[in-house]
């Protein structure tokens, strides 16, 4: 049989070798671009040759590519995405100086690792990025929490040891609660104990939770591994200078040797010399201190700073006037300083011209924060003023913020005590014993009133007893007033004898000294007439004359302070009984 081959079949491969052809010369069409890509790649420096690398690559797979080539592509703009974004990363947090334009840098790296997270979303790098970015001001604390979640998930404790400890560390800055800080503080310091960023910001978390001795631990390690970083050794100087668990001397003179350190390596930095100043100040060398000031005067750009320091320690070595003059320059630009108005209200204060203090600390309290320490100051001033009802007002102010604030509940009794509130004044001296149950001062004042108080479901002359003894221990027996409430507390017992004989004890304490011997010699004639002693105050509220200038030059105010505290007893005003602790 005859086999006859016609021309089709051959024609069939022709076609079918021509289409393989095609569709490979397809399948590489992108590869030139992929080359291109590739070769940009290698030499790429800037923001604009990286992309330059990934419109390439893009280009190429666009075209075609074969499978493995297709990869590799999605590879290298995977690549160039991470690298373009720790270019702008870097570019944030290590510049000398933040950039104005770093939130646009961060707009420009968020569009790129959002498009690396969707491609690989177990990319632990692309998610620490995220989280520190967001971390930033006018960022999403909450994103930024999840970022640093997925970053401690996704990356090796292995290979990423560094990336890992920068993760627990954005955790840690992004919590509130303290404990939990600690945890992801103390976890980034076990990955990488000798990276001095991480010591720094463990050491700084513990400075700020006055945990000093471990903050200097860390702020050792950290100038151990990098001794040329000035912050650090100013941190350390302030864990010395905070620590009133260490001797004194130690404390400040190890804290002077780290500031020393800090401006050796920048001398032209303000922060260090100011803390300095504070020491040396504390270690009685003023000119030192005023030196040091002056120098951060002029270089610092908030002047308001140092020159209240500057205020403070001139005050304190007796140079009211140029104490006067450092914060009349600070209150002329930033009236409301806090810092500033308390120094002045101090020194008015001092002066004896209450109501200038007054003023000034009205205007510390009346600002946008509510301070119950303040309010607690105000109220003492009051009462220094002979103002007992406006002193109430502002102690009540202060405890209605903080309940436990012993100095206003302390003041408040005393005010309470001049108006003849006994059992008010009694209910606010227990408080405070609570919480101080050694402060002599509380002990006889409720002793006291156990003793002398005219309101017969007040006296207790067990308790006085047992409190003015105490009160006598803890001064050692040697304040006549406390003496005289134990014999107080005696004669309110009915045992008259025991009242004589401590009377005569406080007599004999006070010698003439404590200017309240007459009142002690009435007391004593009392009990000698078996008659208990009781007392009842009613202070006249007095009458400021509050000035309209600010405050009047410091010398005038130290020539005119027995004139203005005539003013603040009032007409006829009668001092009280004795001294009240």
């Amino acid at each position: 049989m005859l086999l006859v081959l016609t021309d089709r079949a051959p024609c069939c491969f022709a076609a079918d070798t021509e289409n393989k052809e095609l569709q490979s010369s397809a399948e590489s069409a992108g590869q030139q671009d992929l080359d291109a890509a590739i070769e940009q790649k290698l030499s790429a420096q800037s923001l604009d040759d990286f992309e330059r690398v990934i419109d390439l690559c893009r280009r190429a797979i666009r075209k075609g590519l074969p499978e493995d080539s297709k990869d590799f592509a999605n590879n290298l703009i995977v690549g160039t995405l991470i690298d373009r974004s720790v270019m702008l990363v870097d570019a944030i947090f290590d510049a000398p100086r933040p950039s104005p334009d770093w939130p646009r840098m961060r707009s420009f790296a968020m569009r790129d690792l959002r498009e690396l997270v969707k491609r690989d979303p177990k990319l632990g790098i692309a998610h620490l990025m995220i989280a520190r970015l967001q971390a930033l001001p006018g960022g999403d604390p909450k994103s930024a929490k999840q970022a640093a979640d997925k970053a401690i998930k996704f990356l090796s404790p292995d290979q990423n040891k560094i990336e890992l400890a920068e993760a627990h560390i954005v955790q840690g800055n992004l919590l509130k609660d303290e404990t939990k800080r600690a945890f992801h503080y103390d976890k980034a310091v076990g990955l990488a104990p000798t990276d001095s960023r991480f010591r720094r910001t463990r050491g700084l978390f513990r400075l700020l939770r006055n945990e000093f001795g471990l903050a200097r631990e860390d702020f050792i390690a950290a100038i151990k591994q990098n001794p040329g970083e000035s912050g650090v050794h100013e941190a350390l100087g302030m864990s010395y200078m905070m620590d009133n668990e260490l001797e004194d001397a130690e404390r400040l003179e190890e804290a002077k040797k780290a500031f020393d350190k800090a401006i050796e390596i920048t001398p032209d930095s303000a922060a260090p010399r100011l803390q300095r100043a504070r020491v040396l100040a504390m270690l009685g060398e003023q000119p030192g201190a005023i030196a040091d000031l002056n120098k951060a005067v002029e270089m610092s750009a908030q002047k308001a700073v140092p020159l209240v320091l500057r205020a403070r320690i001139q005050q304190q070595s007796g140079n009211l006037e140029a104490a006067a003059a450092d914060l009349a320059k600070v209150l002329k630009d930033q009236p409301e300083n806090p810092a500033a108005l308390e120094l002045r209200g101090l020194i008015s204060a001092d002066a004896g011209d209450y109501p200038s203090a007054i003023r000034d600390f009205t205007s510390i309290a009346t600002q946008d924060v509510p301070d119950p320490l303040v309010m607690g100051q105000l109220g003492m001033l009051h009462l220094a003023a002979k103002q007992p009802r406006a002193a109430i007002k502002w102690f009540g102010k202060s405890l209605n913020l903080d309940k436990t604030l012993f100095l206003s509940l302390r003041g408040r009794s005393d005010a309470l005590i001049s108006i003849g509130e006994h059992k008010k004044a009694a209910k606010d001296l227990q408080s405070a014993l609570k919480i101080q149950p050694a402060d002599s001062g509380v002990l006889n004042n409720l002793a006291w009133l156990f003793a002398t108080s005219p309101e017969n479901s007040l006296r207790d002359g067990e308790k006085a007893i047992t409190l003015a003894t105490k009160a006598c221990e803890e001064t050692e027996w040697k304040a006549a007033h406390i003496i005289s409430t134990l014999a107080a507390g005696y004669a309110e017992n009915g045992d008259f004898e025991k009242a004589c004989e401590y009377s005569h004890k406080a007599l004999d304490t006070d010698g003439g000294n404590g200017g309240i011997d007459e009142q002690l010699q009435k007391e004593l004639s009392s009990y000698e007439e078996k008659k208990p002693w009781r007392e009842k105050q009613s202070m006249p509220e007095a009458e400021l004359q509050m000035k309209e200038t600010p405050t009047a030059p410091p010398e005038n105010k130290i020539n005119q302070k027995e004139i203005t505290e005539s003013k603040v007893h009032g007409s006829g005003q009668q001092k009280p009984r004795r001294p009240f602790d």
